[in-house]
């Protein structure tokens, strides 16, 4: 899978707790944004895409306010974001969550594993089918349908107080490649309004 190459903007997280942000195309005032709110710029090796980090230290309610404000400007230049971060997700009152809903992402198919009979419903009605070792979409989807219904599941499991993490497979950011693997057309998928309280989640 290549979720990461779709969109003109994306945020996501490692598996060490690095929060990041990844431009698939220039946008000329994101460096300024970004480190302006606390943001790294690391250039990977190679031709490429520009790459932005947040330590794991501010993994929770200063990467959730942080990535949060950033995109609140990013968004005068791009619409066109997918959020699959987990280190972003914050709630005041308690740590981040064991997830209820676990997917991953970096294989040839998308699965997904889930501790609830809440959860599982969820995923069931986002075209997640029953396997011997959990859920997974059809493997015959194209990749931008699977991005959206990962996307749409995340999105009703917050809804329903649900949590859930995306696995990425990127243990650290060294491991976030520098360019795509292979050259495909391009065509942006609108976003969601952001829901109350979790401003950054976008198809």
């Amino acid at each position: 899978m290549a979720f990461i190459d779709h969109n003109d903007v994306v945020i996501g997280s490692t598996d060490d707790g690095h929060t990041f942000v990844l431009l698939n195309r220039a946008i000329p005032p994101a460096q300024r944004i970004l480190t302006d709110h606390g943001f790294t710029a690391r250039q990977p090796s190679g031709p490429g895409r520009p790459l932005y980090l947040l330590p794991p230290a501010y993994a929770g309610e200063q990467a959730h306010t942080r990535t949060g404000d950033a995109m609140h400007f990013l968004f005068q230049h791009t619409w066109d974001v997918s959020d699959l971060s987990w280190t972003t997700r914050w709630n005041p009152d308690v740590p981040l969550p064991e997830p209820d809903v676990h997917f991953n992402v970096s294989g040839e198919r998308v699965t997904a594993t889930a501790r609830t009979d809440a959860a599982r419903r969820v995923l069931a009605n986002h075209g997640f089918t029953a396997t011997p070792d959990g859920y997974a979409l059809s493997a015959g989807t194209d990749e931008t349908r699977q991005l959206g219904a990962v996307v749409k599941a995340e999105i009703a499991l917050f809804m329903e107080n649900l949590g859930a993490r995306i696995g990425l497979g990127f243990r650290t950011p060294a491991d976030i490649p520098a360019a795509p693997a292979r050259t495909r057309g391009h065509t942006p998928t609108p976003p969601a309004a952001p829901a109350p309280d979790r401003p950054r989640r976008t198809r």
